[in-house]
């Protein structure tokens, strides 16, 4: 991967931990722990280097009970924060497999 492939890389890789931070912090105050905990245990993993965290990740927004049905991706609140990560973390999640490993 090329030098600027890699900052790049890195650049969306801390645009996620700090949307994850962020998402995280929102769904506390709504008293949403279940899905809060699930962002921090795959931000935990994600920053560790863990592909297994993007894959995880990306499960919260799928099928019946997701997280996009409680937190629709066009709520000015806590949905577009989500969109967000889901965007990062399908980006980061192709990287990796298109270059190996999560940390350039």
């Amino acid at each position: 991967m090329t030098r600027s492939g890699i900052s790049a890389r890195q650049e969306r890789l801390a645009a996620l931990l700090a949307a994850l931070t962020e998402a995280e912090d929102r769904l506390r105050q709504l008293g949403d722990d279940h899905w809060a905990g699930w962002l921090e245990r795959d931000r935990v993993r994600v920053a560790q280097g863990d592909a297994f965290g993007l894959e995880h990740l990306k499960q919260a927004f799928g099928g019946m009970g997701s997280i996009n049905d409680s937190y629709p991706h066009d709520d000015g609140d806590v949905g577009s924060v989500l969109a967000e990560i889901y965007r990062l973390a399908a980006q980061l999640l192709a990287d990796h497999e298109a270059a190996g490993g999560l940390e350039a």
